[in-house]
C-alpha cells in the first residue's frame, strides 16, 4: 500500500525530530520493540473500503513485515497480540474510542524504507538517467528500483561479467548516498539490468506492460 503524502510527511517529521512522539505511541513503540524486535515508525487509524476500522503500523522494510506473517499470510496470533495491546493503550489515554476494543478492528503492516527510496530516486532522476556506460539505450527510474536497459541480451551477459554493470552499481550508489540522509539505501539501489531486446521481444516494446 502506497503511503499517503500526509502520511509520508507526519513519518519522516517523527524520523528526524521535527514531531514529537505522543505517550500512547511511545508506549506503542517500545512495546513492539521488545515483544517483535521491530520498530514501529508511526500508526494510522483509517478504514478499509468496507468501513471496517484498520490500524496501520509502519514498520521499516519487506522483511520486518514479513516477521508479522506466517507464511505468505498474516500471524493472527500477532494480530490478534497487537491489537489487545493497542486497544489496552488506547483506553488508557483515553485516545482512539473506535480502537478500544481489540475485536473490532484490523492490524495490518506498512513499509517506510521503499518510499523513502522511491522518493529520493525521483529527486535525483536526472543525476541517473544521465549515467554513461557501454551500449546503454535507457535507464529507467520504477517506483524504488532503477532498471538498466542495453541495447542486447548479450551485451547485457557481457557486462555483467565485465564490471560495467558493477561500475554502473557504485554511480547509482553514489549518487543516492547524497539524497538518502535515513539510511535507506544502506544496501545500496536495487538495480535490475535488462535489454531493449528482452523488452521488445517479451512485452512488445511497451514499458507499460514490463512495469505490470
Amino acid at each position: 500500500m502506497l503511503l499517503r503524502e500526509e502520511e509520508y510527511s507526519h513519518a519522516i517529521a517523527i524520523l528526524d525530530g521535527r514531531e514529537e512522539k505522543g505517550p500512547l505511541f511511545t508506549e506503542l513503540e517500545q512495546w513492539f520493540e521488545e515483544t517483535y524486535g521491530l520498530r514501529v515508525y508511526d500508526y494510522f487509524c483509517e478504514r478499509t473500503n468496507a468501513g471496517r476500522p484498520r490500524l496501520r503500523l509502519l514498520l521499516w522494510d519487506r522483511d520486518c513485515v514479513g516477521k508479522m506473517k506466517k507464511g505468505a499470510n498474516p500471524d493472527e496470533r500477532k494480530q490478534r497480540r497487537t491489537a489487545e495491546k493497542f486497544a489496552a493503550l488506547c483506553v488508557r489515554h483515553n485516545m482512539h474510542p473506535t480502537y478500544q476494543r481489540p475485536g473490532d478492528f484490523l492490524v495490518t503492516c506498512d513499509t517506510l524504507r521503499d518510499e523513502i527510496q522511491k522518493r529520493a530516486l525521483q529527486r535525483c532522476a536526472g543525476e541517473i538517467r544521465s549515467i554513461e556506460a557501454p551500449d546503454i539505450w535507457r535507464v529507467e527510474i520504477l517506483f524504488d528500483r532503477v532498471h538498466v536497459f542495453f541495447e542486447t541480451d548479450e551485451q547485457k551477459n557481457r557486462h555483467q561479467d565485465d564490471g560495467v554493470c558493477g561500475s554502473i552499481r557504485r554511480k547509482l550508489d553514489a549518487i543516492a548516498e547524497r539524497h538518502d540522509p535515513f539510511g535507506a539505501f544502506a544496501e545500496g539501489v536495487q538495480c535490475v539490468f535488462t535489454s531493449r531486446q528482452t523488452l521488445d521481444e517479451k512485452y512488445d516494446g511497451n514499458m507499460f506492460y514490463y512495469t505490470r
